[in-house]
């Protein structure tokens, strides 16, 4: 029988962890069927859905010492359910990008109108570019959002306008292309 586990992982970036993670799950059979990797700062981060036979993804906790001594990184695994047993409410799919000049706070105000009308993050990356000329610190963050279907899309474009003004940031919310 199929399983799923979640494998988490982070510790120091150096070229060839990517190839050592994929041959340790291969060598089992374990298929990576969906992963976020980065390098943030000097570390090395990885999340990753994985599947594979009961036993072999139910084994994986007591595998952990072998993969963690070649690669220097802390595992953790997690078993989960298949992505299509997700229990989640009738919802519409958006984009949402942020962009402006970085300062904290930009992450938490944007989530809080979210959580605020009952608004799923499915997928959040952030990050900071230079601006050309000056090289102002520029944040960027784009998300995947489940609009719940008896959510009203208009006020939630404005509530995050009024936001986006107050912050001094560009703030989109587009219906997800991907459809």
């Amino acid at each position: 029988m199929k399983s799923f586990a979640v494998i988490t992982a982070i510790g120091p970036d150096r070229p060839g962890l990517v190839n050592e993670i994929s041959a340790f799950l291969a060598d089992r059979n374990i298929n990576i069927e969906d992963s976020r990797m980065a390098v943030l700062g000097g570390e090395f981060a990885v999340i990753l859905l994985s599947s594979g036979d009961e036993t072999v993804i139910g084994n994986l906790k007591n595998e952990t010492a072998q993969i963690e001594n070649k690669t220097g990184l802390n595992f953790q695994i997690k078993p989960t359910i298949a992505p299509d047993k997700r229990k989640i409410s009738p919802s519409i799919p958006h984009r949402l990008t942020v962009t402006g000049m970085d300062h904290p706070g930009i992450v938490n105000e944007i989530t809080r109108v979210l959580n605020a009308h009952l608004i799923n993050i499915e997928f959040l990356d952030t990050h900071i570019t230079r601006a050309p000329v000056s090289g102002s610190q520029i944040f960027n963050m784009k998300c995947v959002v489940n609009i719940p279907a008896g959510q009203k899309i208009s006020e939630i474009r404005t509530e995050l306008a009024r936001l986006g003004d107050f912050l001094n940031i560009d703030v989109d919310l587009a219906a997800d292309e991907r459809l």
